[in-house]
This record gives structure tokens, sequence and C-alpha cells, in this order.
């Protein structure tokens, strides 16, 4: 069933809808044309979904929050959807860093549109974070930046004078598939030593399923419990077998932001995610003096590693952005 929408005249306020497809969520939200988040709905564990049931469910989403906000305008919702995409057409490539094959090589922007009956965009998902955090968060101020989220997976968005580079197809910014460790494990994409195969949220649940000095996670736990948050929590209190499993991804982090300053010379790298945040507190130390030891000393001192100030809803106000940027070029 097609989502209605009603429009209103010309003085009335424009909203648009920020779409985020995350790798264990789905988030939904009504931004207003000042960039304010007005309302947002989540849902959790969609991995195993096909495409036409999480589409459904956007559609359900859509449906909800028009019925909580009756009348208003909205002119369009912005998709950021996590894998690489073709962006002129709207097209997913041949692999997704999250989902199933099942959303390999499909026409996503057009299904979305003919289901929720609205002008839609879509663009990679860490694309319309680190779009929102140069327009409202940590890169307000700066203009050739890289956007680094770690979370379930890992993704990218590379900013020259503040516009997304997407590359000639638009699949730029794929750092989760630079190669860490040549003799890493296997990557989704088919590769071995993905960043994204080693210090991503998948990574970690293969670390702790593998790794014999994970045993001490499952004491009196339930098979469907968060073991990577526990080993991050249990981190962060400075627990000292928790600290010395994930202690190996300080450097395999600290080499991938090696590679991204070496090839972009960015003016900062802004880390989101929700793991991304985590790491930066636990490892900091560890990637300064990594960065310092193999760095020209120009770089280390004009080059800054922040933290996104958006949280978790950078994708959708990104997504918005998206929509109002492209009303205004009409």
């Amino acid at each position: 069933m097609k989502v209605s929408w009603s429009g209103m005249s010309s003085l009335a306020k424009k909203f648009a809808l920020g779409i985020d497809i995350g790798g264990t969520k789905l988030r939904v939200g009504l931004v207003s044309e000042e960039l304010e988040l007005v309302d947002l709905l989540i849902t959790k564990e969609h991995r195993i979904l096909n495409p036409e049931s999480l589409i459904n469910m956007v559609a359900d989403c859509i449906s909800q929050l028009i019925d909580r906000h009756q009348g208003i305008e909205l002119i369009g919702a912005g998709v950021g959807y996590p894998g690489p995409i073709n962006f002129p057409d709207g097209s997913t490539f041949s692999y997704c860093n999250l989902l199933s094959s099942e959303w390999n090589s499909i026409a996503l922007r057009e299904m979305i549109k003919c289901k929720i009956g609205l002008p839609t965009l879509l663009d990679n998902d860490a694309n319309l974070a680190g779009l929102a955090e140069m327009r409202l968060g940590s890169g307000q101020n700066l203009s050739n930046v890289v956007y680094l989220t770690i979370s379930t997976g890992i993704g990218g968005a590379i900013f020259i004078d503040r516009k997304i580079y997407r590359g000639f197809l638009g699949s730029a910014g794929e750092f989760g598939h630079m190669v860490i460790d040549i003799h890493g494990g296997e990557c989704k994409c088919g590769n071995k030593g993905c960043f994204m195969s080693q210090a991503s949220g998948l990574g970690l649940e293969k670390i702790i399923k593998e790794s014999p000095s994970c045993s001490f996670l499952f004491s009196n736990q339930e098979d469907n419990d968060d073991y990577v948050k526990k080993l991050l929590d249990l981190a962060i209190s400075g627990h000292p077998s928790a600290l010395e499993v994930i202690q190996p991804l300080a450097d395999q982090i600290s080499a991938a932001f090696l590679n991204i300053l070496h090839i972009l010379n960015p003016e900062a790298i802004i880390v989101g995610g929700s793991l991304g945040k985590v790491f930066l507190h636990l490892f900091s130390p560890s990637i300064n003096q990594y960065l310092k030891s193999h760095l020209p000393k120009e770089l280390i001192d004009q080059t800054r590693i922040l933290e996104a100030k958006l949280g978790d809803v950078n994708g959708i106000l990104g997504g918005a952005i998206l929509v109002f940027d492209d009303l205004e070029r009409r």
C-alpha cells in the first residue's frame, strides 16, 4: 500500500524524511527545513529481511509519522544504504556490507519511491552521516574531511571543498574494504584482511565466537546476549581479559588512519558510529603514538582526529539535507 501524503501552501513549513538502513536497525525520522529532528521511529533486528519486507517496514514507519503529524508538507525522502551504490541511477552494487545477497544489484531507489509515493534520493549511509556532520556537527568549520564510521560495519565519506566526493560511480569512501592485514580473515566482499572484517561489530562477533580467550564472556549468559557490547563495556571498565582481546584492534585502526592520511591528506578525520566512539576512548593514546611514529611532523601537527557530534541520528539528518539541497537546485 502506498503511503499517502498531503501538500500545503508554499507558505507552509516543509519537511523531509531521513531513512537510515543500518546493520541491525532501521531509523526513520521527520526533519524540518530548519534541519531539526521532529520525530523518530526505530525498529530493530532487520538483518534477515529481504528488500521487499524492509521497504514495507519503511512504508509502515512513514505512515505512523504522517498519522502523528497530519497536514504536513513532505517534499521527499533521503535514504542511507549500508553499502556501495551507483549514485546516478540509485542501484546497489553486487555486494552489500551488511545485508544478504538479495540486496545485490537492485534498483533500490526506484523500489522505495514506488512504494512510498514520494520523491526519493539514495546514497551511501556514511555519505549522509558525514554530510550531517559537515553541516551541523564536527565538520562545520572544515573543508577537506574524511568521515569514518565504525559500527556493525565500517564505512566512510570523503569531502573535498565541503562537497561529497563519490568517485566515478558513487562508491568512493569504502574504507571498510581497505586491506590492513593480507593474512587476515575473510570479508563479506570476498577479500581477506579488510578493515571491516577486523574492527567492526561483525568482526568482533567473529573474534568472540572463535577465540578461546573470550570464554569469560559466556558465564551465566543467555544465547541472545550482546557479547560485543559486554566485551566493550568490560574493556572500558578496565577488565584485563577484555582489554587483551581488543588491544590488537588499536594497531589495525591506527593503520587505517595512516592510510587515509597518506592518501587524502584531510584536515581532519571525523570518527562516528557506536564502536568508533568507544575505540577513540580506549585507543586514542595508542593511535596518536602510532601516527607520530609513521607520519611527517607537519601532518601530525595539522591534522585532527575528531569525534562525531550528532550521534546515531546523523544519517537521518543527512538524508533530509540531501532532499532539501536537491530542492534548492531545482
